[in-house]
């Protein structure tokens, strides 16, 4: 089913598939323990993702980061590896994916919720990511026009910069130096994701009320990322729409079951 088993290449991109955590609304909903068990023509939809990330030759490992003990470990038992992780957190899940790839000096980030993902855009961030080695984070973005193109009436988050709209793209890389290292901070920001005053104090409430107003562009958010976690930050703007199209809703699940051909 995938590339799971392959060596990983000293200082090659490695890719971890994000389903460490619990239940969200929607996983309960659909009556699984996570959202990348709900099913999708009999089969998990993290199962759907992993298969394209077998076809990409731009990935040197694929290893599944999960909560230890979990139901997503015990589903993919025997099918993929799986970096198990103690606790159901952003960086936690990080940490056990870069333990389980080894020596990769990079990862490539997948969120388990992609089900529509091709390897096209897979290539083109590998493909930035190899023209730009230096970088500890490459965020992608979507624009909103391709997005809307290509699923009509989707309900998406966008953001309003001066380039455009946007919506964030389920594929990033981020290097193990950086989760080595700026771990103290990816734990206060992921602690202050849901909090305006906590998110407004972490950027600066200058930054803050700019993006409110749409005053910033892709290169702002990029040069403010680089100057808090004194690290290379890229963002990248790309074109392909599956990326921008996780599966939140009961809607996004019929959409993707239309597309798909499935029940």
């Amino acid at each position: 089913m995938n590339n799971a088993g392959h060596n990983q290449a000293e200082g090659g991109l490695g890719a971890i598939v994000l389903a460490n955590g619990n239940a969200d609304k929607l996983a309960e909903e659909q009556g699984v323990a996570h959202k990348a068990l709900i099913e999708l023509g009999g089969r998990p939809m993290i199962e759907w993702v992993l298969d394209t990330l077998s076809t990409c030759p731009d990935v040197d490992n694929v290893v599944v980061s999960c909560l230890q003990d979990g139901a997503v470990a015990e589903a993919l038992s025997g099918k993929a590896t799986t970096a198990c992780a103690r606790q159901p957190d952003f960086l936690a899940g990080l940490e056990a994916g870069f333990a389980a790839l080894g020596g990769a000096k990079a990862a490539l980030l997948v969120t388990c919720d992609v089900p529509l993902l091709t390897p096209q855009p897979v290539a083109a961030v590998a493909d930035e990511y190899r023209r730009n080695p230096e970088i500890d984070i490459l965020y992608t973005m979507v624009e909103a026009r391709a997005t809307l193109a290509a699923f009509p009436g989707a309900r998406r988050t966008f953001v309003r910069l001066r380039d455009g709209r946007f919506t964030q793209g389920a594929l990033n890389v981020v290097s193990r130096r950086f989760v080595e290292t700026k771990s103290d901070y990816l734990r206060q920001a992921f602690a202050a994701r849901k909090s305006k005053l906590a998110l407004g104090s972490l950027l600066g409430w200058s930054f803050v009320l700019r993006f409110a107003m749409g005053r910033l562009c892709v290169a702002d958010i990029a040069a403010r990322a680089e100057e808090l976690l004194d690290c290379r930050v890229h963002v990248c703007p790309m074109p392909y729409a599956e990326i921008g199209f996780d599966v939140d809703s009961a809607d996004d699940l019929h959409t993707v079951q239309e597309r798909l051909g499935v029940a």
